[in-house]
């Protein structure tokens, strides 16, 4: 495929320069606009990528303590000491997620009240 010659004015008057100028700087203008727009675009899209990632970390989490909280071995008397010991550090465990969830909820809300572009799945998702 052959590149087709493209038709070059000559630049002759002050004018004829001035006015090419302008239009090569409008160009690049609108040019670095739209470059600036798009990334906006995929920083917000990485950020939303890395809350869902998060989130999707911390719902697992929980799910799994969850099923560990509805065991019942708690009603077999024998071996107390380890059961306490057991509770102690699912008590901990839980306290520690605890900021990751408060941190969560201030990201979802921060995007939210940004107005990003996924505020409505973050607001159907984790109901902030």
């Amino acid at each position: 495929m052959d590149p087709q010659p493209r038709d070059v004015k000559i630049l002759e008057t002050v004018e004829d320069i001035k006015e090419r100028r302008d239009q090569v700087l409008g160009l690049y203008s609108e040019f670095k606009s739209e470059a600036r727009v798009k990334r906006e675009k995929l920083e917000d899209s990485r950020r939303f990528q890395y809350f869902k990632r998060d989130a999707d970390e911390l719902e697992s989490w929980i799910n799994e303590k969850l099923q560990a909280a509805s065991d019942e071995s708690y009603k077999d008397p024998t071996n107390l000491q380890a059961k306490i010991q057991k509770h102690q550090a699912f008590e901990a465990e839980v306290a520690a997620h605890g900021n990751a969830i408060v941190a969560l909820d201030n990201t979802g809300m921060d995007m939210i009240n940004k107005n990003h572009f996924a505020s409505d799945v973050i607001k159907v998702e984790n109901i902030f």
